[in-house]
Order: structure tokens, then C-alpha cells, then sequence
């Protein structure tokens, strides 16, 4: 296994549109390691999910988290040649991003709330599963990626995109700027 390097915004490789993985390779050894090393440099990074074209590969292949097993652990996905159904547009949840290629920013980008996933899994096998909240943000992110969309060409207002550390400083989590707080409360 081996931690990659993760290309960052500019590098054309996040603006392609990727090449669907052919399924009768999903279990050979290239696919697989690849997953591997996807895996490692995301845990290397402290992401909740990679998508191949950040690791120089445009491929349609991501590894997305999000979800919180009993235990408390993030339970993490394999997802190859995903397609992701909108199921309500009108129910949005907005957060502040951040991204692996898009090193040390955020910004408010604002998603549909509920997703169908079809795709298949790191043994070739179907699945097809909703997700909600943060879990279906998650998910929307990496998949963007297999399109060439960064998360900054989602932000539609761009006095809510900072460098992480003014945005910890003077935004708040949810999206509410501190300044416009009563500092006395």
C-alpha cells in the first residue's frame, strides 16, 4: 500500500470527466490496489472521502464516510461507477466544505438533504442504499469529483469562502457569521 499524492485545484485532472471502470476489473489486482491506496491516503489526510481524480487517476471510483457505526466508529464505502438520484431537491442541508484538492479553505455550499446511491462495491457486487444529512454530503462531494465539479463551483455566495483558520475564527459551523452575533450573549 502507499499514500499518493493528491492533486489540488488547478491540476486538470479535477476537471475531467471520468472513465467508468469496466466491472470484470473491480476485483483484479490494479482496481484493488488502487482502493488500497485510496484508502491510505485518505486516513493519511483526515478525509471522510476520496475521489480517484484526486489521487491522478479519472477513474469513476470513490471511497466516501459519514456514517457513524454503533460502536462510534465512520463506516466508509467503496463505490465504483456511482449514480447518485436526488430524491427531495427541495430539502437542503448547507455546510461548510472542505477538500483534500482545495487544501486549508472552506466554504458553504448548500445540497439536496437525501440521495439514492446505485453503484457497485470493491468486490463488483450491486448496491443500491439512500443516505441522509451529512452522510449524503459526503457522498455528493466525492461523486462531483467523477465530473470534474469542485465543491468551490458550488458556492454561491462567496463572502462564505475562507481559509480554514479565519473561517474557525469568524464563521460558524452552521453557517451563521459570529460577527453578526451580540458578543455580549
Amino acid at each position: 500500500m502507499a499514500i499518493l499524492k493528491v492533486a489540488r485545484m488547478g491540476h486538470p485532472v479535477l476537471r475531467e470527466k471520468c472513465e467508468p471502470i469496466d466491472p470484470e476489473k473491480i476485483t483484479g489486482p490494479e482496481v484493488q490496489r488502487l482502493i488500497r491506496d485510496m484508502f491510505e491516503t485518505m486516513v493519511e489526510y483526515n478525509g471522510v472521502g476520496l475521489a480517484a481524480p484526486q489521487v491522478h487517476q479519472a477513474v469513476r471510483l470513490v471511497i466516501a464516510g459519514g456514517e457513524v457505526d454503533e460502536q462510534g466508529r465512520t463506516q466508509f464505502r467503496v463505490l465504483i461507477n456511482p449514480v447518485i438520484t436526488v430524491l427531495d431537491n427541495d430539502d437542503r442541508l448547507g455546510m461548510y466544505e472542505g477538500c483534500l484538492s482545495v487544501p486549508g479553505m472552506r466554504g458553504w455550499v448548500e445540497r439536496p438533504a437525501s440521495v439514492r446511491i446505485e453503484a457497485l462495491n470493491e468486490k463488483g457486487e450491486k448496491l443500491d442504499f439512500t443516505l441522509e444529512g451529512f452522510p449524503a454530503v459526503v457522498i455528493q462531494h466525492e461523486c462531483d469529483h467523477l465530473d470534474g465539479v469542485l465543491y468551490v463551483d458550488r458556492i454561491e455566495d462567496t463572502t462564505k469562502f475562507a481559509y480554514e483558520e479565519e473561517a474557525e475564527r469568524y464563521l460558524d459551523i452552521a453557517g451563521e457569521d459570529l460577527e453578526d452575533e451580540d458578543p455580549g450573549d
